[in-house]
């Protein structure tokens, strides 16, 4: 390695196209068509160019020509609770999919809250990305309508927004849910509690829509004391199980409509030395690896979240480049995943316990 290569690699300083220019022979100019390729040069040039790169260990600086092309070729994913394990998944398919059209994601965590999303919205602009994808919070609106009245490539992820004509990626969550209390009833359960974090947020009303729904087919009544809101915390989905189990209505059944209601809901069986099917009958919303290793496993409505990040920033992309024109929805499907956690229910009030199907 040359002595100029050394001192490049150990980051004493930048090396210029100015000096790579000089060690080739050739103006900057020149040195500038070889590396962008917009105009023809003499292969012994570029052969010079070229050498006096490797010899320096010369490195564009991105973000410079980024900018003179007008894109930064980097996309802000901005999702709503990054603790819940469905968010992962999802980032993780959007960063697949970027790699794949050569752009970069910069991720932020909003915690539902709309000021912390229109913050990020605002910060994420000063720092040119080129688009957005976004699980928005429980009021976004305001934040969303700024990006659509900038013309701002955007893409709505995980909750149906229907007030703006956006591109976005969601999952069939009332049939999910559906699916899920049907499959509770045909064991015949009728007490069946619902735990959702928040009502207002679409993905979960649509969820007990989806629970209502069911429940009406079977001429049951949705009681209000069977739903239960237990905000962002594992603990809160604990407590709305001690509430669904101990008093009225005494749920021979819990559907949990996501990830952390669920571990809640486990977490009080747990501390109260109860278990599933024995005592209580368990659905989850969401299929994280870890419901099939849990003893019982767990029976799940499972999410395409991989394909819902990847999805997404496949049509953030086409929308960047100016490939389409016309708002696009994605609607995914849902399966529902049966496992250990739920028994049939004897006149007695024992359960049997099916046999599980994964």
């Amino acid at each position: 390695m040359s002595a100029q290569r050394q001192e490049r690699s150990h980051g004493s300083r930048m090396i210029t196209m100015k000096e790579v220019a000089q060690r080739a022979g050739v103006s900057i100019t020149t040195v500038s068509h070889v590396l962008n390729k917009t105009r023809f040069v003499s292969d012994e040039l570029a052969r010079r160019v070229n050498q006096a790169i490797e010899e320096l260990d010369y490195r564009p600086h991105q973000l410079a020509q980024s900018l003179r092309r007008g894109r930064t070729q980097t996309i802000a994913v901005l999702v709503s609770d990054i603790v819940n394990p469905f968010f992962p998944q999802v980032v993780r398919g959007a960063e697949d999919s970027a790699k794949e059209h050569g752009y970069s994601l910069i991720l932020c965590n909003t915690d539902e809250n709309p000021q912390t999303e229109s913050f990020y919205v605002s910060l994420m602009i000063d720092r040119r990305v080129d688009g957005f994808i976004i699980a928005p919070s429980m009021v976004p609106e305001a934040s969303l309508k700024s990006l659509v009245d900038k013309e701002i490539p955007l893409v709505v992820i995980d909750r149906q927004m229907e007030t703006l004509s956006i591109d976005q990626v969601y999952s069939d969550n009332i049939n999910g849910a559906y699916e899920a209390t049907k499959y509770l009833l045909g064991l015949g359960h009728k007490r069946i509690g619902l735990i959702m974090e928040l009502e207002g947020i679409r993905s979960f009303d649509d969820r007990k829509t989806g629970w209502e729904r069911a429940l009406k087919e079977y001429g049951l009544s949705t009681l209000s004391g069977l739903v239960q809101q237990a905000g962002l915390e594992i603990e809160g989905a604990a407590e709305a199980a001690r509430y669904l189990i101990e008093g009225p209505p005494q749920a021979t059944a819990i559907f949990a409509t996501n990830n952390l209601m669920t571990l809640g809901v486990l977490r009080y069986m747990k501390n109260h030395s109860a278990s599933c099917p024995r005592d209580l009958s368990v659905v989850g919303f969401d299929d994280p690896e870890w419901a099939a290793c849990f003893n019982p496993s767990i029976t799940s409505v499972a999410q395409q979240s991989y394909e819902m990040g990847y999805k997404a920033c496949d049509l953030l992309v086409a929308r960047i480049q100016g490939k389409t024109s016309e708002s696009r929805a994605v609607q995914l499907n849902c399966e529902l995943k049966i496992r250990e956690s739920c028994a049939a229910l004897e006149p007695e009030g024992e359960m049997e316990r099916p046999e599980a199907i994964d």
